[in-house]
C-alpha cells in the first residue's frame, strides 16, 4: 500500500499456536503447554532525498492454556530515521528499540526470565563545509534507557566532533571524538560515568562493497570506582558477490553495555542491500560495562528457488564488575527450497558454546528444525514449524530438552511486514 511516492506502509495480523513438551525448560518434571498468540502490527519505510525511515511495531497477546505463565500483552518496536532538514548541512537522527532482555543470562530465556527494555537515541548533526574535500561534523545526542523492573533507568547526553576528508567519491577518512555522560535515575544503586572515544576511521563505499575501519581508544570515568580505558577497534566489510549473494565479516574490540547492545539491533534506515543484520551478544539487564572482542562472518544467498544463510561468530566478553565473563562461539545455518513459489521448505540449525570464566561452567545449546511455509494467496500464508532445542551443561541443573511444534496463519498487506512471534 503506497502512501506517497517515496513511502510504503504495510500492516498485518496473525494467529500462532505453539506446543511445547517442556515449557519451563527444566531438566526434570517437564511440563507441556499450548500457547495461543494473536499478533497485529505495521511497518513503514521511506527512502527519499529528505527522509530515510524504517518503522516497525507489533503487539502480541499471549495466552497459556495451562497457565504456566501469566497471560498478557507483549510489545516490540524497531524505529530509525535520518531526516535531512537541510541537505548536506543539517540532519536529524532518531533510533528507538523496544524488546526484552534477560534478567539472568545463566538461566534459560523463559518468560519469567525476561525484562522489557526500551532504548532511545536522537539528535542533530551539523555539517560545516571547509572547501571541497574537508568537512567538520558536530553532533549532539540525547538517549534514554528504561526497564520494566529494577532501578536501571538512565539518561544519556552526548556530543561528537568529526573531521572528514573525502579522498575521492568512494573513500572518506575522518578523525572522530565522541563523549557521553550517563546519569542514572537511582544514583545510589548505580554509578554515573563519562565515556570518551577517540578514533580514526577509513570508509569506502562502492556499488557492490562496503568497507569501514575504526582504530582508537575508549576512556570511562566512573564516579566512585575511577577510570577504565582500553583500545577501540572495529572492522566491517561486506561484498555483493553476485546479484543474489552477499558475504561479510565483522571484527571488533569495544566497550558496551546492555542498552548499547539492544540499540545495535535496530534496523538502519539505510541498510546495506543483501546484508543480514549482525547478531548480538545475549546480555543481562545490568548497569555494568563490559569489553567485548568478537569476530563474525556471514554468507547470504537467495534466488527464486534456493536460499542459503550461514553465520559463524566468536565473542570474548569481560565485565568490569559482574561475574559474567565468558567466551561464546557458535553459528547458524538456514537452507530454503522453494521450487514452485508457493511452498517453501526451510531446514535450519544453530549451535552456541558458552564457557564461563568467572566460575566453572560450560554450556552447549543446539537447535534443529524444519519449517514449511505455504502461500495461500498474495496476502495470506500459513506455516508449520517443528524444532528441537537441547542444552548440555556441566551444571546438570541447567540442562534441558525441549520439543516444539508451531502453526501459524498470517495476513500481510505487503512483504514489508509479516507478524513474527518473538
Amino acid at each position: 500500500m503506497q502512501v506517497s511516492c517515496a513511502g510504503e506502509l504495510a500492516y498485518g495480523l496473525g494467529y500462532f499456536g505453539e506446543y511445547s513438551d517442556n515449557i519451563r525448560l527444566s531438566p526434570t518434571n517437564q511440563q507441556s503447554e499450548w500457547i495461543n498468540s494473536v499478533i497485529v502490527g505495521a511497518a513503514y519505510r521511506e527512502n527519499g532525498p529528505e527522509l530515510d525511515a524504517h518503522l516497525l511495531a507489533q503487539a502480541e497477546y499471549r495466552d497459556y492454556k495451562n497457565d504456566t505463565y501469566n497471560d498478557g500483552l507483549l510489545y516490540s518496536a524497531d524505529a530509525s530515521l535520518l531526516w535531512r532538514i537541510s541537505p548536506q548541512r543539517l540532519n536529524w537522527v532518531f533510533v528507538d528499540r523496544y524488546n526484552q532482555v534477560m534478567r539472568d543470562i545463566t538461566h534459560p530465556g523463559t518468560p519469567d526470565n525476561l525484562v522489557n527494555a526500551n532504548v532511545l537515541n536522537t539528535g542533530p548533526d551539523l555539517y560545516i563545509r571547509l572547501g571541497r574535500v574537508n568537512t567538520l561534523v558536530l553532533g549532539l545526542r540525547y538517549g534514554n534507557d528504561s526497564y520494566s523492573e529494577g532501578d536501571l533507568d538512565s539518561n544519556r547526553y552526548g556530543a561528537s566532533a568529526r573531521w572528514q576528508y573525502a579522498a575521492n567519491a568512494e573513500t572518506t577518512y575522518s578523525l572522530n571524538y565522541e563523549a557521553q555522560q550517563v546519569k542514572y535515575n537511582n544514583e545510589i544503586l548505580n554509578e554515573n560515568y563519562m565515556r570518551q572515544d577517540l578514533f580514526i576511521r577509513a570508509e569506502k563505499l562502492q556499488a557492490r562493497a562496503r568497507f569501514s575501519l575504526d582504530l582508537g581508544a575508549t576512556r570511562l570515568d566512573r564516579d566512585r570506582t575511577g577510570e577504565t580505558s582500553g583500545s577501540l577497534a572495529r572492522l566491517e566489510w561486506s561484498q555483493r558477490l553476485t546479484s543474489v549473494s552477499t558475504a561479510g565479516i565483522l571484527l571488533a574490540s569495544e566497550y558496551l553495555d546492555a542498552g548499547a547492545v539492544l540499540l545495535s539491533t535496530a534496523t538502519s534506515p539505510t541498510p546495506i542491500p543483501g546484508a543480514p543484520p549482525s547478531s548480538s551478544a545475549t546480555v543481562e539487564a545490568t548497569n555494568d560495562i563490559f569489553n567485548m572482542k568478537h569476530v563474525e562472518a556471514y554468507y547470504n544467498s537467495s534466488d527464486s528457488i534456493f536460499g542459503l544463510s550461514a553465520r559463524a561468530f566468536y565473542r570474548d566478553i569481560d565485565y568490569e564488575i559482574a561475574p559474567l565473563d565468558r567466551h561464546e562461539a557458535g553459528g547458524r545455518l538456514d537452507v530454503t527450497f522453494n521450487p514452485s513459489g508457493l511452498l517453501a521448505t526451510t531446514v535450519y540449525g544453530s549451535h552456541l558454546d558458552i564457557q564461563y570464566q568467572s566460575f566453572t561452567r560450560d554450556d552447549r545449546v543446539s537447535e534443529a528444525g524444519i519449517r514449511f511455509l505455504y502461500r495461500i494467496n498474495r496476502n495470506l500464508s500459513t506455516t508449520l514449524d517443528g524444532r528441537k532445542t537441547w542444552r548440555y551443561s556441566t551444571d546438570t541443573l541447567q540442562e534441558y530438552t525441549d520439543n516444539r511444534v508451531l502453526f501459524s496463519l498470517l495476513y500481510s498487506s505487503s512483504p514489508l511486514f509479516t507478524p513474527v512471534r518473538r
